[in-house]
């Protein structure tokens, strides 16, 4: 199954490699499009994971505005 690479600043999903020569001559860098972060790090889930996350968020933004 693929997995998806969430920026860990913003958790989102919208990293790409940031630079062409990544993990030949140096290390993986990822750059975040959403809030500029960029670095090694990344978090790894499955897509099915991510969906229920902003599921359940989305849920408790909702509660929140009824209250």
């Amino acid at each position: 199954m693929t997995r998806i690479r969430i920026c860990p600043q913003c958790k989102k999903p919208t990293l790409k490699n940031a630079v062409n020569v990544s993990g030949w001559l140096a290390p993986n860098m990822f750059e975040c499009t959403s809030c500029k972060y960029i670095g090694s790090f990344y978090l790894e889930i499955d897509p099915e994971d991510y969906e229920l996350d902003q599921d359940s968020n989305n849920n408790i933004k909702d509660s929140k505005k009824i209250d």
